[in-house]
């Protein structure tokens, strides 16, 4: 009976060390499953901000592309613009050269002129003079016998040789 007395104090012991040990144990694993809790929140929290940021990642791709997009439309109108721009520096160069061409032509003084510019004849009572209505120099009426229309005129108007030769290779 002491033997087993014995043995039953021992296996109280042991089981009274388990128990502190089980204890010890448990209030470990209560630890572990706050930590865990704690951990799990955590990833949640990461998982809404990682899902939050691909949102505004996307939004911001789309952004991206829209912009991009405009870019492209805006650069070719400025490439049209630019073009336009410098068709209409020419255009304004030649009606400029125009205009001074034009500007240096005057009305020939019908005293002045006594004979025909183009051929030479002789004006008299019957070989008339004749203004072109494009210089103003005065011609005979076999060289100023064409017509061609002028912009300050709506019928076409006499004119001489050279100017319908002129006239007409601009149509």
């Amino acid at each position: 009976i002491r033997s087993l007395t014995k043995q039953l104090e021992t296996h109280k012991e042991k089981a009274g060390e388990l128990e502190g040990r089980l204890a010890t144990l448990e209030a470990e694993a209560a630890a572990l499953a706050g930590d865990k809790l704690e951990l799990e929140v955590r990833v949640e929290a990461a998982s809404e901000e990682q899902r939050s940021l691909v949102e505004r990642c996307v939004a911001a791709e789309s952004e991206v592309d829209r912009l991009q997009s405009q870019l492209t439309q805006l650069r070719r109108k400025l490439d049209d613009s630019t073009a336009a721009l410098h068709e209409l520096g020419r255009e304004n160069q030649n009606l400029q050269m125009e205009a001074t061409k034009l500007a240096g032509r005057k009305w020939a003084d019908d005293s002045e002129v006594l004979n025909c510019l183009t051929c030479s004849k002789t004006f008299s009572m019957t070989i008339r003079r004749h203004h072109c209505r494009n210089c103003g120099q005065i011609f005979c009426n076999d060289c100023s016998n064409k017509q061609a229309p002028l912009d300050a005129n709506k019928k076409s108007v006499r004119v001489c040789d050279a100017c319908y030769n002129e006239l007409t290779s601009k149509l």
